[in-house]
């Protein structure tokens, strides 16, 4: 680095002496006990054949330290993005193909690297209805056994991009049906079976892929993406993740839990003293999603008799994953073609997808 201490603090000083905010230690490049995580294991990654952003290469300096002089535009810079969720999650490049994946730690000592790789096995995953998130690889780390890392696609949020016919949101609620029966079937429940566990594959929703902090840019620097309607390249695949809170049973276990619970609170037995049936759990978490996008969307109706027959306090009075499906097949094709409109979207988007569903083949970016 051609700098000083002395000059990189008045170059800081200087930057920030407005009402311009920014934080020291993106300034300064230091990265956070979580990313240093990242840092420390990037040459052992690039042995297993999968490569991290610059950022966390050992040998890294912030790009816009490097120059003659400093630029202070940091943020013209995809290495200037930190990691939120420190050790846990981060992307990678898989070498031998470029492929996307994310790696997530995980705590060797509890059941969510069985539960993965029981859901990955070749058996359960050549079975279609199977729609948790493919495990690609299970990384063991050097010195270090009560740490291990899955490997993942990357994906995106189901509902990141808006849904534009009743039909695309219906595939997606039957994919999620489907895949929380099959975990059931095979004596498993997910736990947390609620709204940010929910992911489609965007491979041909955004054909030039999403940055994996700010996954509304290509590239992290350029807010907007080109992306297709799910209709204009359907059918997708929508799949759950996490299974932090999953467990797998036996066939003659008791399937009463008392425990941690996800990210919905509103779970009529978490509220009771003693324990519940985790299976109806899931149910009620999947159906208060849909609930959730039924009052985010217009022309979501047809719907609400699966999201209330899901979501009944009562646990016993829940209608079953199946008999949600069954609902699902009732609603007639033609309503199927219904548009839908995100209640968020701003006038001049609604302007963009008015004219995008009127000539289907174009991409829009947003």
């Amino acid at each position: 680095m051609p700098f000083s201490q002395e000059e990189l603090e008045e170059a800081y000083q200087q930057l920030t002496s407005g009402s311009f905010k920014l934080k020291r230690e993106v300034f300064f490049g230091i990265l956070n006990d979580g990313e240093q995580f990242w840092v420390d294991i990037q040459p052992f990654l690039l042995s297993r054949g999968y490569r991290l952003r610059p950022r966390y290469d050992p040998k890294w300096t912030p790009p816009w330290l490097l120059g003659s002089t400093i630029n202070t535009d940091v943020y013209a810079y995809e290495e200037a993005l930190s990691l939120s969720n420190g050790r846990h999650l981060n992307d990678a490049v898989r070498v031998s193909d470029g492929y996307r994946v994310v790696l997530k730690s995980i705590d060797t000592s509890k059941e969510e690297i069985p539960v993965a790789q029981f859901l990955s096995s070749p058996e359960l995953r050549s079975d279609p209805r199977n729609h948790t998130v493919p495990i690609l690889d299970i990384i063991l780390l050097p010195n270090d056994d009560t740490r291990a890392l899955l490997v993942m696609p990357q994906l995106l949020h189901f509902n990141d991009l808006p849904f534009l016919h009743l039909g695309e949101f219906t595939d997606a609620v039957r994919q999620f049906l489907e895949g929380l029966e099959f975990m059931h079937q095979h004596n498993t429940t997910h736990g947390d079976a609620c709204y940010f566990n929910l992911m489609v594959d965007f491979t041909k929703l955004v054909p030039r892929g999403v940055h994996f902090i700010m996954p509304h840019t290509h590239d992290g620097l350029t807010w907007g993406r080109e992306w297709n309607t799910r209709s204009s390249v359907g059918p997708l695949k929508y799949y759950f993740i996490d299974f932090g809170l999953s467990a797998h049973y036996l066939p003659e276990q008791d399937i009463m839990f008392e425990g941690p619970y996800g990210q919905d609170r509103t779970v009529p037995e978490h509220s009771l003293p003693e324990p519940y049936d985790t299976f109806k759990v899931d149910i009620y978490q999947l159906g208060n999603v849909i609930n959730r996008m039924i009052n985010e969307y217009d022309g979501l109706e047809p719907l609400l008799p699966i999201a209330l027959g899901m979501t009944r306090k009562n646990p016993q009075d829940r209608i079953s994953l199946r008999e949600a499906l069954e609902k699902l097949d009732q609603i007639p094709k033609k309503v199927l073609k219904r548009r839908v409109w995100k209640q968020t979207t701003p006038t001049d988007i609604r302007f963009v997808v008015r004219f995008c569903c009127a000539n289907p083949t174009s991409r829009w970016v947003l």
